[in-house]
């Protein structure tokens, strides 16, 4: 048997990824940690009751896996933790093409709030402020982002998409914006390509324009796809829009994805 700790055990992307894992029939332990906040609490997890513990309490050293929600863990133990929104996308739906397809790489990537620690509670906040006729508190967004978007770094994007096969000798250039979206990451690309069909068969859905100004931000389904829409709209350029909801379909598959690497090597 493995055992495998979350950090940030109380966390709305802890309860998704236990939703995720608890199909699994594999010989695995799950603990939960958190701080003091969120210490204590009950979790059902394939049919029994997990508590979360305090981590300053917690012990790490019979750990396989760690599952680094909160970035707290430093110890030797193998380790996931959340990659950056568009990475985790852009690696699951260019998967199936082949290494090198593409040329060019451009685009706005909508970030919804839930990958900010507190995000949606902190919005629904402003919100609230808003309507109040007070300054919204800045934290954690920097400023304003009720009924609005703010423009992110996106040079530490850059260099991660560029590690992924399909994009490695790609010319990138993405606008990251922070959206207002509660959980709906959106992308929305112009791909240079030698071919197309690749590209177009990628689609799982209807195109319809406009999704990536008015994004679905609701929670969709555990089991929903990624969602990808295609047209040709030039010679060797094809126009993508993607959506998933950042936690239950892209987080949440990739904490999955490492729990199962981790079960091969025993």
């Amino acid at each position: 048997m493995i055992e495998v700790i979350l950090t940030g055990g109380g966390s709305g992307l802890a309860d998704e990824i236990l939703d995720c894992l608890s199909p699994l029939e594999a010989d695995f332990r799950i603990r939960l940690v958190d701080s003091l906040e969120s210490a204590g609490e009950a979790r059902r997890f394939q049919g029994r009751t997990v508590l979360v513990e305090l981590d300053s309490e917690a012990g790490f050293d019979t750990a396989d896996l760690v599952l680094d929600l909160d970035g707290s863990y430093s110890g030797d133990a193998d380790r996931f933790r959340p990659q950056l929104a568009m990475v985790s996308m852009v690696q699951r739906v260019f998967s199936a093409i082949a290494e090198d397809a593409i040329e060019v790489l451009h685009g706005v990537f909508r970030e919804p709030v839930v990958a900010v620690s507190g995000g949606v509670d902190a919005l629904a906040g402003q919100v609230t402020q808003l309507f109040n006729g007070r300054d919204p508190e800045q934290l954690p967004f920097g400023g304003t982002l009720a009924f609005n978007s703010r423009i992110l770094d996106d040079a530490q994007l850059d260099e991660q998409l560029q590690e992924i096969p399909q994009l490695a000798q790609a010319r990138i250039c993405i606008e990251r914006v922070q959206s207002d979206s509660f959980y709906t990451a959106v992308a929305s690309l112009w791909v240079k390509t030698p071919n197309e069909q690749q590209l177009l068969s990628l689609a799982n859905a209807p195109y319809a324009a406009g999704l990536g100004l008015s994004p679905d931000s609701g929670r969709v389904e555990a089991d929903e796809p990624i969602r990808v829409m295609a047209r040709l709209a030039s010679p060797g350029w094809v126009h993508l829009l993607i959506s998933a909801d950042l936690e239950r379909t892209l987080w949440a598959h990739d904490a999955r994805d490492a729990v199962l690497a981790r079960l091969e090597k025993v």
